[in-house]
């Protein structure tokens, strides 16, 4: 193989290194954009409970849970959706900008931490919105 096509064929990964980056740094933002919508979802769910005076009877020691604690129960979950969500898009801008100087230096190997405390925040957030939805069916 001579040194033109060797430079070509490095050229060639190189470009389908970064085309698989941006592919990537493009689904986290579709994550983060539907988990910012799904945050914003959650708090105006409480302003709807509020507003049409909902009244939940919980079956665990018969009293009322009124409109205002929905409200600030599902407020305090939309917002912390919204945060992961804002979150997630620095850790994903951040992770595209390190694997394009990697991929350029030939250096790139799997950063695994950031996936995993994606999830495990994610995984925390929805037994959160499990509990919070269970307890107006309760």
């Amino acid at each position: 193989m001579t040194d033109e096509n060797r430079e070509h064929a490095d050229n060639q990964q190189r470009s389908q290194g970064h085309l698989a980056n941006e592919r990537t740094f493009l689904s986290w933002l579709r994550t983060c954009i539907a988990l910012i919508a799904l945050g914003f979802v959650l708090a105006r769910f409480g302003f709807f409970l509020e507003q049409f005076g909902f009244i939940v009877k919980n079956s665990q020691g018969g009293r009322l849970v009124d409109a205002q604690t929905g409200h600030f129960q599902s407020t305090f979950l939309g917002v912390c959706v919204v945060i992961l969500g804002i979150l997630l898009l620095i850790f994903a801008l951040r992770n595209y900008h390190l694997t394009t100087k990697a991929i350029e230096k030939g250096e790139f190997s799997p950063k695994n931490f950031g996936i995993y405390a994606a999830c495990i925040s994610i995984v925390v957030l929805s037994f959160a919105i499990v509990i919070y939805l269970l307890g107006f069916i309760i």
